[in-house]
């Protein structure tokens, strides 16, 4: 450590000591706020002053300072430091030199066992007489505990990774540690040209204004708070940024304190934290609660600027089939491209969003006053967004095409908060809509709809807690063979609710699958279609009962037990039953599902694909299905004979199940005409349809196609 500098106080009170009187000797040195001893040449003490005789164990001036001062040469060590040897060693220098040494001091009210000591800084003048030789020894004693601890505090700032700087009195920066010139890129003479408000200023933004910052220093004497340091176009970090003024008693500045606190981890980890909880992390467009947020902004926003807003609903048509089949890293990329081509279309001031799976929206906060023109407006873009999705996709060596289903709700200005998921219900209802007239189109809100949710609501409900034996009956429609005669008949089913009446099966199955309903109802058509069959077969010509089974149904994890199990209770032949299955089973799971169509063939049930000729994949797997039956779905007989491109469609189905000897239903034949040139073109087709017959009841099909086989004794 260096040596301060001493002042020339201790010269003129060696000379003063000299020239006055005992009395007043004493006088002067207890006057000095520092230990002094003036040993004569023998080094006894002749002088001790109040300072020293407190540090001292007994307060009587005979007491050895060289025994009762208890010095060291370190602060944590034991070695005494020999007082009496130092000073005899400072005598025997030449007369006009002056020894120093800085050793700890044990103050008198410390115990043994305390290791608390005091740095002390020990200087020995030589006291000279008239006759120029040496007439004593005056030992000064310094405390440095304030130099100790100043210089201890300046290593700290050294030492710290903060970067900190300390003012004068005026703000220039004197003391900047490294930290600080690291973290600003300003080196300590730069920075030493410069106040702490040059510094502000040149470098640092501010999260809040800067006469709040100035407001609290003088207010308060401190701020605290985030920063954005610039240290060059090419560095840039954030920070905690603490300031700090000092003044004296009559509040005059003398300090200014800065801390600088480096936080750019933290910033980066609430970011991080940020994107995971608004952001949508396959896309990066926002999810559903950031839209949720700006729609609820927007509608805040609204009263002011009196403009219309709306929000687009999208959702891909057949995803899911496309992501089943293919997996779900081709999946993902298509979502990555689409997401790409809506932030495209959508432009800076939209939000983008994703909300689940394979659905999507598009916030526009502000279109227009005009309702007409905010319309339009709406309606342009959501056509241009369904126009550039129908497109095709390469996506690892695949050409894929994609289209999408476009609901748009337009709302106006004066809308409550809180009205967010009644909003995005609405453009979710227009959105379905457009997917239930066929999709690739868009569909703007109707209030009709929400009464359409209604009724929705309530048939699933109705289902929920519907009688099955009271409520459901089963109807047949009859398969007929060249010859006229009824061979077979396929089972549907009829839902006669006591308060919603007769309720349609293109109503009702779809709500019944969504909600899952159909695996009950599934299970009970099949018991019951099941006794049917065995009760015919028993009292006339073999007829066989065809079953529609859902997906939803087929793909339970328990279908073909339950299927068994059924069968035993009974007691029905499988050879009578064919299930009817669509293609689209076979694209979820393909292999389970294969698995579970060859277990029910060994047991007996024919297979037939219903709807043939309108799903994905119905060349690829018929390899590989043990089928019995194809059926052409009505859409290609509707048209026929007058349209040759249904009438191809036809001749290829046929072609195709005689290649693989398989039977052909043709459903939906509603005219003699469509009825003959279907036979014509094939001799074992059966025809089905309102030529022949609506659905009707058991007993009424029963009565009207059935012939017995045998003659029945009638019981007495």
């Amino acid at each position: 450590m260096k040596s301060p500098n001493h002042s020339t106080e201790i010269t003129k009170l060696i000379a003063e000591l000299n020239h006055a009187h005992n009395f007043q000797r004493q006088q002067i040195a207890d006057s000095f706020q520092e230990g002094l001893i003036l040993f004569s040449t023998e080094l006894t003490p002749k002088l001790v002053n109040d300072k020293i005789q407190k540090l001292l164990y007994g307060n009587n001036e005979a007491d050895s300072p060289f025994t009762n001062l208890k010095l060291y040469t370190k602060k944590r060590n034991s070695v005494r430091f020999d007082l009496k040897h130092w000073i005899e060693s400072c005598i025997q220098k030449p007369s006009n030199s002056v020894c120093e040494q800085m050793v700890w001091l044990k103050p008198k009210q410390k115990d043994d066992h305390d290791n608390a000591l005091i740095p002390v800084q020990l200087r020995a003048y030589p006291i000279i007489n008239r006759e120029r030789t040496l007439d004593g020894v005056l030992l000064h004693i310094k405390d440095l505990t304030l130099e100790v601890q100043a210089e201890a505090q300046l290593r700290l700032m050294e030492a710290s990774y903060a970067g900190q700087f300390i003012t004068n009195s005026h703000g220039y920066i004197t003391q900047p540690n490294y930290a600080f010139s690291a973290y600003t890129g300003l080196k300590p003479d730069t920075l030493k040209t410069m106040t702490y408000l040059d510094w502000l200023t040149k470098q640092v933004t501010l999260s809040v204004p800067f006469g709040s910052v100035m407001e609290a220093l003088i207010n308060e004497g401190s701020w605290s708070g985030e920063v954005k340091i610039t240290a060059s176009t090419d560095a840039q970090f954030y920070a905690v940024l603490s300031l700090t003024m000092l003044t004296d008693e009559n509040r005059n500045v003398e300090h200014f304190i800065g801390v600088l606190q480096d936080i750019t981890d933290i910033h980066e980890a609430r970011s991080e934290i940020e994107r995971l909880a608004y952001y949508d992390k396959l896309t990066g467009l926002a999810n559903r609660t950031l839209l949720h947020n700006h729609i609820e902004s927007t509608i805040q926003n609204a009263p002011e600027s009196l403009s219309y807003s709306a929000l687009i609903l999208l959702d891909l048509d057949g995803f899911k089939i496309l992501n089943d089949t293919l997996g779900h890293a081709i999946g993902d990329q298509l979502l990555i491209l689409v997401a790409q081509k809506l932030t495209k279309l959508a432009g800076e001031r939209n939000l983008v969003a994703r909300l689940d799976g394979d659905e999507y929206a598009i916030l526009i906060p502000e279109l227009s006053q005009d309702p007409q023109i905010a319309y339009e407006g709406v309606l342009e873009l959501a056509s241009k967004v369904q126009e550039e999705l129908d497109d095709r996709y390469t996506i690892k060596n695949r050409s894929l095409h994609c289209s999408a289903s476009v609901g748009v709700y337009m709302f106006p200005h004066h809308l409550e908060c809180g009205q967010t998921d009644q909003l995005i219900g609405y453009a979710n209802l227009a959105m379905h809509e457009a997917k239930n007239l066929g999709g690739n189109q868009v569909f703007v809100f109707e209030d009709k709809l929400c009464e359409v949710a209604k009724q929705r609501l309530e048939m699933l409900q109705a289902l929920n807690h519907s009688e099955l034996d009271e409520e459901f009956q089963l109807y047949f429609q009859a398969q007929v063979d060249a010859n006229g005669r009824a061979v077979a008949a396929e089972t549907l089913l009829r839902w006669f609710h006591p308060t919603l009446g007769f309720v349609p099966p293109c109503d009702f199955i779809p709500v019944a699958e969504e909600g899952r309903q159909i695996i009950k109802i599934g299970l009970w058509v099949m018991h019951k279609a099941f006794l049917q069959a065995k009760a015919w077969n028993e009292m006339y010509d073999d007829i066989r009962v065809s079953i529609n089974i859902s997906p939803i149904q087929f793909h339970e994890q328990s279908f073909v037990e339950l299927v068994i199990g059924l069968v035993k209770f009974t007691q029905v032949n499988p050879r009578n039953i064919t299930l009817e299955l669509t293609e689209g089973v076979l694209i979820r799971n393909t292999n389970l599902a294969l698995q579970k169509i060859q277990h029910l063939v060994s047991l007996g049930f024919h297979i037939s694909i219903d709807d043939f000729g309108t799903g994905y994949s119905s060349l690829s797997y018929l390899q590989r299905l043990p089928l019995h039956e194809l059926k052409i779905d009505q859409s290609f007989i509707r048209h026929i004979p007058e349209n040759p491109e249904d009438v191809a469609i036809v001749d290829s189905i046929l072609k195709l199940a005689e290649t693989k000897n398989l039977s052909v239903v043709a459903e939906g034949v509603e005219s003699e005409e469509q009825a003959e040139f279907l036979r014509q073109r094939s001799k074992n087709l059966l025809i089905q349809g309102y030529v022949y017959s609506r659905p009707v009841p058991g007993a009424e099909f029963e009565s009207t196609f059935l012939v017995p086989h045998k003659t029945s004794e009638k019981p007495d």
